[in-house]
């Protein structure tokens, strides 16, 4: 087995899924990088730690251009979701005081969340652009209901 291979099944036993395609919803990429990987027969190396058994935590905050289009274009939706939910306390310093951290708290949650629904939008429409994708959705969410 090569090593792009084995890793492959290691992440697929780490987040307990069988399929190349569920593998890529959880790391939230697209199938096809999956499949790349398997044809270069490389992983890239934040892939590979995971694989080995490292935490993945740190995973959410490393720096804005390391992050995959499909992170990148849900960032932008998930601040938009907590300006949308949190605008209260862009308004009313008390609110501020009072909620502020719930609100930076609450970022992760949003952007996973986010991530998830990029991923199943591009699969509804049958596309590998995220950043259209998260634009439909925050015109549906936001723009459309005003």
């Amino acid at each position: 087995m090569s090593d792009a291979a084995s890793t492959i099944e290691k992440l697929k036993a780490r987040f307990r899924v069988e399929t190349d395609a569920d593998l890529a919803l959880r790391l939230l990429l697209s199938r096809s990088t999956i499949a790349n990987w398997r044809n270069r027969n490389s992983v890239p190396s934040r892939y590979v730690s995971i694989a080995d058994g490292q935490p993945n935590s740190a995973e959410y905050w490393r720096a804005y251009g390391e992050l995959n289009d499909v992170e990148r274009a849900a960032m932008k939706l998930a601040a938009l979701r907590i300006a949308r939910d949190f605008a209260d306390i862009a308004q009313d310093y008390r609110a501020f005081l009072d909620r502020g951290y719930e609100a930076a708290l609450a970022f992760n949650s949003y952007w996973q969340t986010a991530c998830v629904d990029v991923m199943k939008g591009m699969d509804e429409r049958e596309t590998e652009d995220a950043v259209t994708v998260a634009n439909l959705i925050a015109y549906s969410e936001i723009v459309s209901k005003e």
